[in-house]
């Protein structure tokens, strides 16, 4: 009985350990850490949600392949649900400053140049990024994007922010996505590339 519990200890050790290897993609490589309940706001404007929805977190470790600063796209982030039939953009992408626990955000981009004061503060108008979740495009599956009214209810400016690149080496990265609570099995991809496959309790 001993025997059968320490193997069954070791097999599940294995297990853990294999689906946490590094998976490369483009330039960098990322490695599952976990997906859990996101708790607390981390974003400039709330994004409402129904009562039926979750806001859920997802944490990578992230390497790049050269061992030096690459330009890293958070926008090749998406997660899918076979269930739903869902590609789902991230409301929000962290990464944590130096060896921290200290996260930060990336500018926030749209298709539109703001003229309101309290929008230059934080969203810029650079064409020469490109939104590159539309390259991933699955078909027979919808994609999922949160979308803000810039403008008011009379005038209202409706536009799906997007994220600029920095020159990033080794850090953490958090993924925010909005989930009807009963989605909790689904991937995560960096482009064309699954890089988590899992399940939130």
């Amino acid at each position: 009985m001993k025997n059968i519990i320490l193997s069954l200890l070791l097999l599940g050790f294995c297990s853990k350990a294999l689906s946490q290897e590094y998976i490369n993609s483009d330039d960098f490589r990322f490695k599952f850490i976990k997906a859990k309940k996101a708790v607390g706001g981390n974003y400039y404007y709330t994004i409402k949600t129904p009562k039926g929805v979750r806001k859920t977190q997802v944490r990578f470790k992230m390497q790049s392949l050269s061992g030096q600063k690459e330009d890293f796209d958070p926008n090749k982030f998406y997660l899918v649900s076979d269930s739903y039939k869902w590609r789902v953009r991230p409301i929000d992408v962290r990464h944590n400053y130096a060896a921290g626990w200290i996260y930060i955000g990336f500018d926030y981009l749209v298709d539109f140049q703001p003229t309101d004061k309290k929008l230059t503060d934080w969203l810029s108008y650079r064409p020469e990024v490109k939104n590159t979740f539309d390259d991933f495009k699955m078909e027979g599956y919808q994609d999922i994007c949160p979308v803000i009214n810039f403008g008011t209810k009379r005038k209202p400016k409706m536009s799906s922010p997007y994220l600029d690149h920095k020159e990033l080496k080794s850090c953490k990265i958090d993924l925010y996505f909005s989930l009807p609570k009963d989605l909790k099995k689904f991937k995560v991809y960096y482009g064309n590339t699954l890089i988590a496959d899992t399940k939130i309790k």
